[in-house]
């Protein structure tokens, strides 16, 4: 798996946050990509720095290295071409020391070149709508003198390294432009992968045409009350719909006298309506046989006479 160290600085005695720190350390939380990335601070220190770059780089032996800086008043991640062999500080370090016209490196070269893919990373951050520039040197401060370290010591190494230098945070309250943290850990996720030459898949394109017709649906206003308690999201309740009233049985019209048709009784109807008739007394004589008990007695018609008068006899 390749490897690639990134350094940046700690924050200055009585500072309370520092652009380099806080969007490398966002970066190396998130990072998902193929190349192990290894996150390094750096004492704000002349001598201290360098002697910890060294160890890390001796340490880990990185496929590419990568410096990170913070330039106060910068409106752009800034991708430095030169390391030049000079020391002149504006401002002392976090242990005091302030050099003034003194080499980094006594009888070296005067500069040295970045290996870092300058111009493809500012198209890559171009592309992705982040402020970026190359500049041709790194000036002649802290950052400078680390970078110039650096790429001495990797010199016979062939591996890709350079310094980055980003823009303050409004946490910095510093004068000038000021990014989010988020934002320059996003640049520093899209140099890295530049120079691993990592490729993040697009994401896919939706076909307009596709999506209207998969969302027609739902676009479709609502002409009906939708079932079910929903006020909580401005619905309104529908009612239950109402059982359906059972039909009524037909009924048979009525008989009478006057209508000029006799009904017809079947057995069964005549059985319901009949009043119950009381059990029948044994027979008398022993030589009669009784009737089967599956037989029936034979039904009769009623007379008109029996009719009228509502009286009927048996027979």
């Amino acid at each position: 798996m390749a490897r690639v160290l990134i350094t940046a600085f700690e924050p200055m005695p009585g500072a309370t946050a520092e652009a380099s720190a806080d969007s490398v350390r966002i970066l190396a939380e998130t990072w998902h990509g193929s190349a192990e990335i290894v996150h390094r601070d750096l004492e704000p220190a002349y001598k201290e720095a360098a002697r910890r770059l060294r160890a890390s780089v001796a340490k880990h032996l990185p496929d590419a290295v990568i410096v990170v800086a913070t330039a106060p008043g910068a409106d752009a991640v800034t991708i430095e071409r030169l390391a030049v062999n000079l020391d002149d500080a504006a401002t002392p370090d976090a242990h005091g020391a302030q050099p003034v016209d003194a080499p980094v490196v006594e009888g070296a070269a005067a500069a040295l070149w970045s290996t870092l893919p300058g111009k493809d990373i500012v198209a890559a951050l171009a592309e992705r709508g982040l402020p970026a520039r190359l500049s041709l040197n790194a000036g002649s401060g802290l950052a400078n003198h680390v970078f110039y370290v650096m790429q001495r010591e990797l010199a016979e190494w062939g591996v890709p390294s350079g310094l980055v230098q980003l823009p303050a945070t409004p946490e910095m309250s510093a004068p000038g432009p000021a990014l989010p943290a988020e934002v320059l850990a996003e640049a520093l996720r899209t140099i890295v992968e530049t120079v691993m030459g990592e490729h993040p898949e697009p994401e896919p394109e939706i076909d307009e045409e596709d999506e209207s017709e998969a969302t027609q649906p739902f676009l479709m206003p609502i002409t009906a009350p939708i079932p079910g308690d929903t006020p909580a999201y401005g619905l309104p309740v529908a009612p239950e719909p109402e059982a359906a009233a059972e039909p009524l049985p037909e009924l048979t019209p009525a008989w009478s006298p006057t209508s000029g048709e006799v009904p017809e009784v079947t057995r069964e109807a005549a059985a319901s309506s009949a009043p119950e008739a009381e059990p029948e007394p044994e027979p008398a004589h022993d030589d009669e046989e009784p009737a089967a008990p599956d037989e029936a007695p034979a039904y009769r018609h009623p007379t008109w006479d029996e009719i009228i008068s509502g009286a009927r006899t048996e027979s």
